[in-house]
This record gives structure tokens, C-alpha cells and sequence, in this order.
């Protein structure tokens, strides 16, 4: 059930936050996104998620990716330890 739960957090923190927080950026470093503004960033990425696009998926799932990395990392130093 923590598993779950896990995964559910990391997907809704990559699925509403972290597409907010590209858009900041690419605000910031590139100037203003040429489309509908935001609404229309996060229409064009739930759009994309629909049809199945790779790298929109990756965005979503990254933060749960992320985790994975650093307890297997953990686990591993740990074993090299002892």
C-alpha cells in the first residue's frame, strides 16, 4: 500500500507540477511561450500524453524515475559498505 501511495504522489507531482515548473522556467531563460499561454502548455501536454508521446510520459513519471534512483543507489553504497 506505501508503494501505491508512492507512486501515486510522484505521478500527480509530475503531472501537475512539474510541467508548471518547465513553464516558469522556459519563461525565465527563453522569454514568453508563444502559444495560449499557460492553460495552453498544460493542454498541449496532457494532448500529448493521449497520443502516447515518450518524452511527455517521461516528464510525468521522472519524479517516481528519480526515487527509484536514489534507493537503489542507497541500497547499493550500503552493500558496498559493510
Amino acid at each position: 500500500m506505501k508503494k501505491t501511495i508512492l507512486f501515486f504522489l510522484f505521478f500527480l507531482f509530475g503531472l501537475l507540477v512539474l510541467p508548471f515548473l518547465f513553464f516558469a522556467a522556459n519563461d525565465f531563460v527563453f522569454g514568453k511561450y508563444g502559444g495560449e499561454g499557460f492553460i495552453g502548455f498544460y493542454s498541449e501536454h496532457f494532448t500529448m500524453m493521449k497520443s502516447g508521446h515518450l518524452a511527455s510520459w517521461f516528464i510525468t513519471l521522472s519524479p517516481y524515475f528519480c526515487y527509484l534512483c536514489i534507493k537503489i543507489t542507497i541500497r547499493a553504497c550500503s552493500k558496498f559498505k559493510s
